[in-house]
């Protein structure tokens, strides 16, 4: 009975956590058919009397008749007074394009995710590959191979680009959002974390060293990939009971 019990629970959890998005926060695309494309919009409603200070990330993947996905991301900080409404950043799309678009909006506030929102285009008439249900969300939105970042000095910067490259040549595509945090330190040295949700997967200190630099990429996303790897291993020893 225990593991049914735990299994319970954690379903209420996310249902639980699932009712936070969109709330104090509203992330929306807007869209406007201009001359043979349609202009995307991504906007954020700060709904509180509170003021806000959130990061974006608004990106298009698109799959082509053989499932092929490209990917590409728009990211930045912002902040929103009380009732506040403003626009992001924009795209556009061919109407023509025969593609399946998805496009999807997130809002992060304090590494969690506060608000999204996600169009697509020519979904009906893509391909439709097969996946697990613990690849979507529970409204839908897929999240796959999404790297956020929130560096500070170069030595980050360099280390998210390592990173990045390391983690899409590996194809680990996990659906959970990977961030790489950079906070300050003693001195003039600064830390450096890799993170999933709340949990700290790799940290050290940051060094203008790229050979440095790379080598902590190539431990952190073997690190990631474990990590993905136990927790794919642990919801099939919990749904076996």
């Amino acid at each position: 009975m225990k593991p049914k019990l735990i299994l319970l629970l954690a379903l209420v959890f996310q249902v639980s956590t699932a009712q936070f998005t969109n709330t104090d926060v509203v992330a929306k695309i807007k869209t406007e058919p201009i001359d043979g494309t349609i202009s995307i919009t991504s906007t954020a409603i700060n709904t509180t009397e509170v003021y806000k200070s959130l990061m974006y990330t608004l990106t298009v993947f698109k799959t082509d008749a053989q499932n092929n996905v490209s990917k590409n991301n728009q990211e930045g900080r912002f902040t929103l007074e009380a009732n506040e409404t403003k626009e992001l950043s924009g795209t556009s799309v061919n109407i023509e394009d025969p593609n399946k678009i998805v496009i999807l909006l997130l809002i992060y506030e304090d590494d969690k995710i506060v608000g999204k929102d996600r169009i697509a285009f020519n979904e009906e008439t893509a391909a439709k590959p097969e996946k697990d249900e613990e690849e979507f969300l529970e409204d839908g939105i897929e999240l796959r191979g999404i790297v956020v970042e929130e560096t500070k000095t170069k030595p980050g910067r360099d280390f998210y680009e390592f990173f990045y490259n390391s983690y899409s040549l590996n194809q680990i595509n996990g659906n959970k959002v990977v961030g790489i945090y950079e906070t300050l330190s003693f001195g003039r040295t600064t830390i450096i974390q890799v993170k999933i949700e709340d949990n700290v997967i790799h940290k050290f200190i940051g060094k203008p060293d790229l050979e440095y630099l790379e080598q902590m990429s190539k431990i952190a996303v073997r690190k990631v990939f474990k990590y993905f790897k136990d927790l794919k291993n642990q919801k099939k020893d919990i749904f076996q009971y």
